[in-house]
């Protein structure tokens, strides 16, 4: 294969499926740019191919180099037309939204072929391409291509950076965009291992099925690549998924819960398809975030909370509530008229205020705490009070419910003997 010095800068855009999809006209525009930068190159036209990029667009060839600016580009290519008579097959693969670049991105591959004008000597090699595409007074235009070896006899950090472009993409449209046909044999190898315990998900069909879990038991999903790297065929990446569970997800009914998690994905890629995968996050956070485990930290929050109320602490009470705590008086008490508290401010107004002016001392004892599913807590034990309005004296059985979420009090159900209460108000 000779190449000499001849580079070529690509442009395949169609439709594309992304989150931030386009209208129709965006596709069909995009369409066009795609056939007549293919008519320009194969026709020889550097005019023409200028006016398809930004002023200020980018161009960097396998080896590295760059050129800046559709002058230069346009420059570079009515050079080579000078010297080769070369014809262009692109083989578009997908269009994608790109954090990185800001932009939409036209990828795929392509193979050029022809000869060498002064000699007649045969041109013929392949690569990869990635496109970055920008709108600009109505028109789709090239900002920013680069360009990858498709085939190196050493996998070089060249070749890496498309992998890891291409699977951030891919993953992105998948758990962003919903998705889940992505999940496909022209992206995954047909016997994809997903390394898991007690057994590997195996195959292309397990692995959509698997994933399916995650598309349609989570809405308001943001799922991030916060940093990828590798070396080889192997993938290292740092992602955040942040969602709402609201649909079943492996047989775990909606809770309604938002869960945020971060965790490591180790993949391998080869000839272009994922082959394996292996997740590692904190699971065990997972379930707690879902309800289906209690943290075991509830407990303790509940506990400093008493302490608080004990030592007469009420704003370190408050600050343990959640600012959408919805709080609730046993039926029969006479603070029940305000059910539900919703809210710090509504707590303080309408409990712990009344109770400081009711009462000459409040006071909680003979405290047990019980850890319970679902995020709960009971707690057992007796009120010891004084009316300030007749002296009369207070010691009743009860028990509070502590419903948490991320180390903070979203719910509260007072149970207490309030035939006691209520004599003790009217003596």
């Amino acid at each position: 294969m000779k190449k000499g010095s001849f580079f070529l800068l690509l442009l395949c855009t169609t439709f594309y499926t992304h989150l931030q999809a386009q209208s129709m006209a965006d596709e069909a525009a995009m369409a066009t740019v795609a056939y007549d930068f293919m008519r320009a190159y194969n026709q020889q036209d550097a005019t023409a191919l200028q006016k398809l990029y930004t002023e200020f667009a980018t161009r960097i060839d396998q080896e590295g180099e760059k050129l800046v600016g559709a002058n230069q580009i346009a420059a570079f290519f009515a050079e080579q037309f000078k010297q080769n008579d070369a014809t262009v097959f692109v083989r578009h693969s997908q269009i994608s939204w790109s954090d990185r670049e800001h932009a939409f991105v036209a990828s795929g591959t392509y193979e050029v072929f022809g000869n060498l004008k002064s000699d007649g000597s045969a041109i013929h090699f392949t690569g990869r391409y990635y496109n970055s595409m920008i709108e600009d007074k109505g028109r789709w235009l090239i900002a920013k291509s680069v360009h990858l070896p498709l085939e190196t006899e050493e996998t070089g950090q060249t070749e890496m950076e498309g992998n890891i472009e291409y699977y951030e993409a891919l993953w992105d449209r998948i758990v962003n965009g919903g998705q889940i046909d992505e999940i496909n044999a022209d992206n995954f190898d047909e016997n994809i291992v997903m390394i898991a315990s007690p057994e590997n998900v195996v195959g292309v069909a397990a692995f959509k099925a698997y994933y399916s879990n995650f598309v349609t038991g989570f809405s308001e999903v943001r799922f991030k690549v916060v940093d990828a790297f590798g070396e080889g065929d192997k993938i290292v990446k740092h992602w955040t998924f942040k969602g709402r569970h609201t649909g079943d997800f492996f047989g775990i009914p909606a809770t309604g819960r938002m869960v945020d998690l971060e965790g490591t994905t180790l993949a391998i890629m080869k000839d272009g398809k994922i082959t394996q995968e292996q997740d590692f996050f904190d699971n065990m956070a997972f379930m707690q975030q879902l309800g289906i485990l209690s943290d075991p930290g509830n407990v303790a929050v509940v506990e400093g909370l008493y302490n608080s109320f004990a030592s007469g602490d009420i704003p370190g009470v408050l600050g343990v509530l959640d600012a959408q705590v919805v709080w609730n008086e046993a039926e029969g008490n006479a603070l029940a008229v305000g059910n539900p508290y919703v809210g710090p401010d509504a707590v303080l107004n309408g409990v712990f205020a009344k109770i400081g002016a009711e009462h000459e001392y409040f006071n909680l004892k003979d405290i047990q705490l019980h850890e319970m599913v679902g995020n709960q807590v009971l707690a057992t034990l007796r009120y010891d009070a004084k009316r300030k309005s007749n002296g009369a004296l207070i010691d009743a059985q009860v028990a509070h419910l502590w419903t948490l979420q991320n180390g903070k009090v979203t719910a509260f159900q007072q149970y207490v003997d309030t035939k006691q209460l209520a004599d003790a108000a009217s003596k």
